[in-house]
């Protein structure tokens, strides 16, 4: 017999036990970190003596 889903995919929602945190976050985070590496690379030194 043919399969009863003519080869579509089911996904299902499961909630997993962890951090949720939503794209926008890790985006915004990501940027925060560019930029304080920006930062450290100009002007650590005279920030930090480094």
């Amino acid at each position: 017999m043919p399969a009863t889903g003519a080869g579509l995919i089911r996904y299902f929602k499961e909630e997993g036990h962890g951090v949720k945190i939503s794209p926008k976050s890790v985006v915004y985070f990501t940027i925060a970190i560019i930029i304080f590496e920006v930062i450290l690379r100009f002007w650590g030194e005279a920030l930090f003596g480094f």
